[in-house]
């Protein structure tokens, strides 16, 4: 699958790629075999004396599940060493990117078919008060996708605790701020 929507830094790797499993669109198969059954029906219970021609209906009952393939086709989610992505949209493109700066927690669930089959919803908590705002919905093994989200958040954590420059710098930084405090109390000192 192209990703020319994903544009990554320098440094940044993909580490995981998934769409939602094809049987997503399961649903719009029974909501599209409704569609098309409610007309044949209204037919054989009114006879030949049905006034509209039932064939045009029952077609109706492929868009849903067309429709709901397209969608999901176009929907790809992304685990970088930086950020988590999810893509969608048929005819625009949505991109939703949260860092793992902003990241509080991650969860999946599964349903009980979920649980059967090993597919689930991963969420990404994010700091802020945002809440939830990121899901990775129907995705084959969530519980190793949580778990990749969370080592990169804590590995994330961990490369923040070293300071930018060397000893030296920050050893010329405290002789420059402990001139400006003298200076400082200098000055106050002769302004009484």
């Amino acid at each position: 699958m192209s990703r020319d929507w994903l544009t990554l830094q320098d440094g940044e790797e993909v580490l995981w790629a998934a769409s939602p499993r094809v049987q997503s669109v399961i649903p719009a198969v029974f909501v599209g075999l409704v569609v098309a059954a409610v007309p044949v029906g209204l037919q054989l219970t009114a006879g030949d004396g049905f006034p509209v021609p039932v064939w045009p209906f029952a077609l109706l009952g492929i868009v849903p599940p067309v429709l709901a393939y397209a969608w999901i086709r176009n929907v790809e989610f992304v685990v970088t060493s930086r950020r988590c992505y999810r893509k969608q949209g048929v005819l625009s493109r949505d991109v939703l990117a949260v860092g793992f700066e902003s990241v509080q927690n991650s969860s999946y669930e599964q349903g009980f078919f979920g649980t059967l089959l090993g597919h689930g919803t991963v969420s990404v908590d994010t700091a802020g008060g945002l809440g939830t705002e990121l899901a990775f919905w129907n995705v084959d093994d969530p519980r190793s996708v949580q778990n990749l989200v969370l080592d990169q958040r804590e590995a994330f954590d961990d490369g923040d605790d070293e300071l930018p420059g060397t000893i030296e710098q920050w050893q010329a930084v405290l002789a420059e701020v402990r001139r400006l405090r003298r200076a400082a109390e200098g000055y106050e000192q002769t302004s009484r």
